[in-house]
């Protein structure tokens, strides 16, 4: 009977207890997120746990080299977790028991475990990455062979003409040499079609799988280390993906595959005329020697400043709004202009470098040909060879300089791809927050007591430390006000009680257990953060809300909207849900406005644990008030930690964090007298 979207989370959690990784599945069992799994979400694990897998359809061959257990999905039956032991094949129903494989149809998918966490990532990412996507190799060999051998057609019917038709004064032959070199044209012109297809198909889904991996590892990775790096190093990652689709399926990498075929055309000119191959032999030779001179010439003109320069233009898109309202555009004008003058100049230089790279190898072709038919006219006249021979071995010469031409001309672009390569490499070898580690479930069902241990956080080594030794303890159901002055640590304290941001020193403990115990996704899927800046997508205002959860009916988005002092904005936007808020006139929106669709977000989740940062900066009297029946409601329900500078909204916590210069300079219930000046709180 045919399976309809089956659960395959027993055999996610089953596959990994036999795997030995009992906290990963142990994880994955206490999920509350998770009702079932799909096969988009069983290798979505895969990825998040560092299980490195592929998919393949059903091979007898893989299934006798398979060293982990693996996993088998067919339309027609429930999936199987199964395992060869010795032999035998077995499958997993509560212990191992003897299968018979005939059972197996051929329309099954197997998920092959390759690598286990604690294994760690391969160095050669990039390579592993090919060599999972090798059945196309084999089609582009025989393919490209196929051509090289039709390509033989032309210069051996212009042979045939010459020798046979105009010498031999045949022309009753000429019908069916020309039918038999139309029929290899045929095949040679299919053949190349059909490669470029296979070529185009195999790049394509390999940039495709680089772009996800990379996406995903970046969505790992912790914020300290993406900060450490611009926006330009994130989009150049993203763009290594673009380089590895383009060389692969453009005519760089067609003259790079046909450049081991041309030893046909080599041997095909040494039947015909002897030691004539000698010449395109010492040309390969030349070629190889020349472009290797010339390639560190080309490296040295690469441009420096296109980083800045993509830096520039993102800060610039952001920033656009306020340096027109400033009015005071002068000094980014004339950075702008000095970037833009050195940019061009730079690719300049290296476009006429390239260019120049172009014209030798055209010009090595073209001296080639020559240097064939002079040396050819003596053969000709010695009666070594035939006048049809010699035309012949001219136009077989193209064979040979075509690809190599090719090939050495985009020297640049290998280069590229290869620095793309590790690139990728280096990259796959940064560890990212999951870790066997860090595999806690947090305890969603009520409010989490907090606690700061010695927390001590610095961004930078030259920099002053954005938190130093700061002690506080928060009970379960704690509503928490930070407050200082601006810059003294508050937003930080904030990151790092949801674990975005990792101290140098000291630790975050919710619910008694260090917040780098528990599985980060988990966390930060139950906690709800406001952040002061809000940040809008494109789409419309139900979209932007729903970001914080999917499933949100309509009636619960204005209810958080409201909830959050948005009835202006609602009414603004005629109550309308699907109305555009982001998109070409995002920068028209107001950033009170975006506060209160960043806070009707994080009461949408209904978390019990929330972090706001500048809730409701505006001091919109409306809005505070409707803030404040939302924080009395939450009260005791939800453990709230918040960061303002309205007294009336600090009025309404539990306790205070003072910080000055990232120190707690007080911590506990409000006094009765604010406190004005250090001297003062410590009193």
């Amino acid at each position: 009977m045919e399976q309809q979207n089956p659960d395959l989370k027993p055999t996610l959690i089953s596959l990994l207890q036999q795997l030995g990784l009992y906290s990963q599945a142990t994880n994955i069992e206490q999920d509350q997120r998770i009702d079932s799994l799909d096969v988009m979400g069983f290798v979505g694990l895969l990825k998040k746990h560092h299980i490195a897998y592929s998919v393949h359809r059903h091979l007898p061959s893989l299934v006798s080299q398979a060293a982990h257990p693996f996993v088998l999905i067919s339309d027609h039956h429930a999936p199987k977790l199964l395992r060869r032991h010795g032999e035998q094949l077995e499958q997993f129903e509560q212990q191992w028991q003897a299968c018979d494989p005939a059972t197996i149809g051929e329309d099954a998918h197997l998920i092959m475990i390759e690598r286990l966490p604690q294994q760690g990532s391969s160095a050669k990412a990039f390579a592993e990455q090919v060599s999972k996507r090798s059945k196309w190799y084999r089609p582009v060999f025989w393919l490209s062979l196929l051509s090289s051998l039709t390509g033989l057609a032309v210069p051996l019917f212009t042979m045939a003409v010459y020798d046979r038709v105009i010498g031999g004064q045949t022309p009753e032959v000429l019908p069916s040499i020309a039918l038999g070199a139309a029929l290899a044209l045929s095949i040679l012109v299919a053949s190349r079609l059909i490669r470029a297809r296979v070529m185009s198909s195999a790049s394509n889904r390999m940039a495709r799988d680089l772009s996800e991996l990379t996406f995903h590892r970046l969505l790992n990775m912790p914020l300290m280390v993406l900060s450490r790096v611009g926006i330009a190093n994130h989009v150049a990652r993203m763009r290594n993906a673009e380089k590895v689709r383009t060389v692969l399926s453009g005519p760089a990498a067609g003259g790079l595959i046909d450049l081991p075929f041309t030893f046909i055309a080599l041997a095909t000119i040494t039947l015909l005329s002897g030691w004539l191959v000698l010449v395109p032999l010492l040309m390969l030779l030349v070629f190889y020697l020349l472009m290797r001179l010339m390639r560190s010439y080309i490296q040295s003109a690469s441009p420096k400043v296109s980083g800045e320069y993509q830096n520039a233009l993102n800060e610039l898109a952001k920033n656009l709004t306020q340096l027109k309202a400033a009015g005071q555009v002068d000094a980014w004008t004339t950075k702008f202009a000095r970037l833009c003058r050195e940019n061009s100049r730079q690719n300049f230089r290296y476009a006429a470098r390239n260019g120049l790279m172009a014209a030798v190898a055209h010009a090595l072709s073209l001296s080639t040909a020559l240097v064939t038919v002079f040396c050819g006219i003596f053969l000709v006249l010695n009666q070594s060879i035939s006048a049809g021979a010699l035309i012949a071995c001219v136009m077989l010469i193209w064979r040979i300089t075509g690809p190599a031409q090719l090939a050495f001309s985009s020297t640049q672009k290998f280069t590229l791809l290869k620095g793309a390569a590790e690139q990728f490499d280096r990259f796959m070898q940064v560890k990212t927050e999951n870790s066997e580690l860090r595999l806690d479930v947090p305890d969603m069902s009520c409010a989490p007591s907090v606690s700061f241990q010695h927390l001590t956080l610095r961004y930078g080594a030259e920099m002053e430390p954005a938190l130093s030794a700061v002690n506080a303890e928060i009970d379960a159901g704690e509503i928490v006000a930070v407050i200082g002055p601006n810059g003294c640590g508050k937003t930080s304290l904030l990151l790092s009680a949801l674990g975005v941001i990792e101290p140098q020193a000291g630790y975050v403990a919710i619910n008694n257990k260090n917040i780098r115990q528990y599985d980060p996704e988990l966390l930060r899927s139950w906690a709800a953060y406001c952040p002061a800046e809000p940040d809008l997508f494109p789409g419309t205002l139900a979209e932007n809300l729903r970001v914080a959860n999917p499933d949100a009916s309509d009636e619960q988005l204005i209810d958080a909207l409201l909830a959050a002092g948005g009835q202006a904005l609602f009414s603004a936007l005629n109550e309308q849900l699907d109305a555009p808020i982001a998109g070409d006139d995002s920068a028209m929106l107001s950033a009170v406005e975006g506060g209160y669709i960043s806070l009707a977000r994080a009461l949408l989740k209904g978390a019990q644990y929330l972090l706001l940062d500048e809730p409701l900066a505006n001091r919109n009297p409306d809005a505070k008030r409707q803030f404040i029946r939302t924080l009395e409601s939450l009260r005791g329900k939800a453990t709230i930690i918040f960061t303002s500078h309205d007294q009336e909204l600090i009025q309404l916590a539990d306790k205070v964090i003072i910080l000055d210069k990232g120190t707690a300079a007080y911590v506990g219930p409000i006094p009765s007298q604010q406190p004005q000046t250090n001297s003062d709180t410590e009193q």
